[in-house]
């Protein structure tokens, strides 16, 4: 069935309502906090039916996760894109794992801890709302193509070698990275060094064949 301009118009406004709602539901939450979180106060001050902003995330808890996804898809796309240009200054595969191993140490304060814990919670919860979850599942594969042609880029310039696909490649970092949680579940440091550097053993491995 073709689209019709009718059909496209719809969709364009619906994007363009769900991210004012949006982004007065940030402002909402960095103003007052989850407990203190006012849908009310969200619908009037966006000027948004009311009905559109149940219609689009059901109700204010669906709201909150909505804000909290969002961020978590700025965060890995800040994180992307601090790797890309990492890749592009680098000039040798030592440097590039210096400078990962360092990020992954740098993550291991409660600040970090507290992050991923976080983050889990958000994928969790939006595991109910299905508009969330697809927009989860859309970005988490975009996010990992962009990495993907991250590592194409690294590949090209001679920083690695893989000789798997990078999409996968890219996929298997995407779950190291969120796996971390359980090792974060332990409290210790000694095992907090262990798995950064297990983590970079592995990305060598991947990355680096002979």
């Amino acid at each position: 069935m073709s689209t019709t301009m009718s059909d496209r118009i719809t969709r364009s406004n619906g994007r363009e309502t769900r991210a004012v709602i949006l982004e007065h539901a940030k402002v909402e939450l960095e103003a007052f906090g989850p407990v203190k979180f006012n849908i009310l106060r969200v619908i009037e001050n966006s000027g948004v039916a009311r009905s559109s902003v149940y219609h689009q995330f059901g109700d204010r808890d669906g709201l909150i996760t909505a804000v909290e996804v969002e961020r978590f898809i700025e965060e890995r796309r800040i994180t992307n894109e601090l790797l890309r240009l990492s890749v592009d200054a680098v000039k040798t595969s030592d440097e590039l794992f210096l400078l990962i191993e360092q990020a992954l140490h740098a993550a291991s304060t409660l600040e970090g801890r507290e992050s991923r814990a976080h983050r889990i919670a958000v994928i969790a919860a939006a595991q109910n709302i299905s508009s969330l979850e697809t927009a989860l599942a859309e970005h988490s594969d975009i996010g990992d193509h962009y990495l993907a042609e991250t590592l194409e880029i690294g590949r090209a310039r001679g920083i690695i070698n893989p000789q798997e696909s990078t999409l996968s490649i890219a996929r298997i970092i995407s779950t190291l990275f969120i796996g971390r949680i359980s090792v974060d579940g332990f409290n210790s440091e000694d095992d907090d060094k262990a798995w950064v550097q297990t983590t970079v053993s592995i990305l060598k491995f991947l990355l680096l064949p002979s």
